[in-house]
């Protein structure tokens, strides 16, 4: 585990201990979100980061030739930050655990 004592630039290191994948109905229709497990150095003690996977439409930039892109806009998958309540918990399966308990709506 990193040792925050020898990177003082840092204000503070979590550690993905364990992560999930699940699909849960959001608003009508199936979503992936990933659950991180973090161990907080130094306390040990565990939270939790969310993601969401959404399809997004991106326009390339270079190549540009005057005015205009050199390539076209490209759909890709991305993950996005979730707000999910709070969670501490003594162990990374509680803190996921706890995570799911909220249930995303």
């Amino acid at each position: 585990m990193f040792d925050p004592r020898h990177h003082d630039f840092c204000s503070a290191f979590y550690t993905v201990e364990k992560s999930i994948e699940v699909v849960v109905p959001i608003g009508g229709e199936e979503r992936r979100i990933r659950i991180d497990a973090l161990r907080n150095a130094p306390d040990g003690r565990f939270s939790t980061k969310a993601y969401i996977e959404e399809d997004i439409t991106v326009q390339p930039s270079y190549p540009q030739t005057g005015d205009s892109f050199g390539r076209k806009p490209e759909h890709i998958r991305v993950w996005i930050s979730y707000d999910l309540p709070w969670t501490n918990q003594d162990s990374a399966e509680g803190a996921l655990q706890q995570a799911l308990v909220s249930r995303p709506i």
